[in-house]
């Protein structure tokens, strides 16, 4: 962990993990030297982890160098389609995953790790940063399951449920939650890390998600010129939008975990039209940090949802949000780069706007 977390004479606090938790590696090959060493390190990261977080609704966690294997093996107590789903686009693949289950009518959480990205733990010495950042995905993951004890404390069960009322609303509610979690899980885990290899990789996280997130977007709205699908349009411009929000709230949690200031305009090369967000998203983020432990459901998160609605404007489409019927509305205005034929497009409506054929 970094420096001055404890002094040394202050006692450990005691592990939050509870005594059912069971850690199970899978695919490793009997008899491979390092297994036992593996094994250990492990165990220790995560107990270390269990005494600064609030570990309590931890289910267990698998770790397999096979991750689908290991996602699949989990048993989550309910039907769903999407919840073994993780990140797999435009360079961004998973490594990681907290997912909730349900135990005896309670929602707990049980982590999955891809075991490759942490054989830095004996592939290198305790002392190096490579050690501490295979640490850190440990640490990561275990910050979801706090956070989730958070909400379920505050607003139990609501993950689970069906989304009820305006369904752009919920859509966006959930895209918000999950930057938001990104964000706390990396402030909490931020104190299990060493040097700069951490902070390098989510800041190399953040340009890959930059890099033609906006023109991806707008591709998806021409696209839907033909198609017409809203739900289609919202899902797709959606996702490329809010994936450089996601990364650039990695990178804020991790900075404020290690009292760094959060300069992410020196520390990467953002030339997009993305950016000029991130303040925003920064004090969303904040202000969701402070009011953690006491929230109404996923409504608490309406301004980083703001923050979502305003990046879609800027790719090019309109939300307008309300739970009255008959419900939200989403609006893509005409504008070149988001016609099939740009320019020369909008060269057309502009003719028949001037001879008042198009409203």
């Amino acid at each position: 962990m970094t420096d001055d977390v404890r002094s040394e004479d202050q006692p450990l606090p005691p592990c939050s993990i509870p005594a059912s938790c069971q850690i199970s590696f899978r695919g490793i090959p009997e008899g491979i030297e390092w297994q036992e060493k593996f094994i250990a390190i492990v165990q220790k990261v995560v107990e270390a982890s269990g005494r600064y977080m609030n570990l309590s609704n931890l289910d267990g966690i698998t770790i397999g160098l096979d991750y689908d294997d290991a996602i699949a093996s989990v048993d989550l107590g309910y039907d769903s389609t999407i919840a073994k789903q993780y990140t797999n686009q435009d360079g961004l693949v998973g490594v990681g995953k907290a997912l909730r289950v349900r135990r005896d009518g309670e929602v707990k959480m049980h982590v999955v790790l891809k075991g490759s990205v942490l054989l830095g733990l004996v592939e290198h010495e305790l002392e190096t940063d490579e050690f501490w950042a295979a640490a850190n995905f440990i640490a990561h993951e275990l910050g979801h399951v706090q956070t989730a004890g958070w909400f379920e404390a505050h607003s139990p069960g609501i993950m689970l449920e069906p989304h009820q009322g305006d369904w752009a609303t919920s859509t966006l509610r959930e895209t918000a939650h999950i930057i938001w979690e990104e964000y706390a899980a990396c402030r909490l885990s931020a104190l299990v890390s060493q040097g700069t290899l951490v902070t390098d990789s989510y800041v190399q996280g953040l340009e890959t998600s930059l890099d033609g997130a906006v023109d991806r977007a707008r591709a998806s709205i021409k696209e839907f010129r033909t198609h017409g699908d809203v739900a289609r349009l919202l899902v797709e411009t959606g996702r490329e939008t809010a994936m450089p929000l996601k990364m650039a709230a990695y990178l804020m949690g991790h900075l404020e975990g290690i009292d760094e200031a959060v300069d992410l305009e020196e520390r990467c090369e953002m030339a997009s039209d993305l950016t000029q967000h991130f303040d925003a998203l920064l004090g969303a983020l904040r202000d969701a940090w402070e009011s953690r432990v006491s929230w109404d459901g996923l409504a608490s998160l309406d301004p980083i949802v703001e923050v979502i609605v305003d990046a879609l404007r800027t790719v090019g489409i309109e939300v307008t949000l309300t739970e009255v019927p008959p419900g939200s509305r989403v609006d893509v205005p005409y504008r070149a780069e988001t016609l099939p034929n740009g320019e020369a497009d909008m060269a057309i409506i502009r003719m028949r706007q001037a001879l008042g054929l198009e409203p």
